[in-house]
């Protein structure tokens, strides 16, 4: 996408999640409205305020998980920002997703998952979604070589490498850690770019 693109998108996320909110506000007032004039004051009939305050609820839950998609998929709009360059596009919203990309708490997750993979692999332990066995077990040292990186506070890793990681070990259609027929070195290459990417151009930096 070009940088015009990617801000149309995080505006109509931004609006969908404000519509969702709004949504979501309103009916929970209509759920308490239904719940006080029933029981508090007593000029609502329980057979009308009930359904009422129960659909009104329900209306609550399914805006919340739709506000939820909205905010994922304006991340993802966010990481592509990132991954492009285009930091002049939504600069202070942009630098918080960076921010949180590179967070010691998700480094440790990415590396907790890049750890368990391999010894789903290596183990031959059931998993929710197909991986690549074959390949993780070849290539286990250089998957255990990122997983070191993510796990060394004392690296300041690039946002842009952190999101090529989040896409790796997520997306179940492109990525080569989900294609058991892909060549392994598919995935081989992934990682190499994953590394470069994140900043840490060889093993010497982590014996510094």
């Amino acid at each position: 996408m070009t940088p015009s693109e990617l801000t149309a998108s995080v505006a109509r996320a931004n609006d969908r999640i404000r519509s969702a909110l709004t949504g979501a506000t309103s009916l929970a007032a209509l759920a308490i409205v239904a719940v006080a004039g029933c029981y508090g004051v007593h000029r609502i009939q329980p057979a009308l305020a009930e359904p009422m305050a129960v659909l009104a609820l329900g209306g609550v839950l399914a805006l919340a998980i739709a506000s939820r998609v909205f905010s994922w998929q304006r991340d993802e709009n966010y990481d592509d920002i990132v991954l492009a360059g285009f930091r002049h596009d939504q600069p202070a919203a942009v630098a918080r997703r960076a921010r949180q990309l590179v967070s010691i708490s998700d480094r440790r997750r990415f590396a907790d998952t890049l750890d368990g993979f391999v010894i789903a692999a290596v183990k031959r332990r059931p998993t929710p979604v197909p991986v690549h066995r074959d390949a993780l077990i070849e290539l286990q040292p250089k998957v255990q070589l990122i997983a070191t990186i993510l796990r060394r506070d004392d690296l300041d890793l690039e946002p842009a490498g952190m999101v090529l990681l989040r896409r790796l070990v997520t997306d179940g259609t492109t990525s080569p850690l989900f294609r058991p027929t892909a060549q392994p070195s598919e995935l081989e290459r992934e990682l190499e770019r994953i590394r470069r990417v994140l900043g840490v151009d060889d093993e010497q930096q982590l014996a510094a």
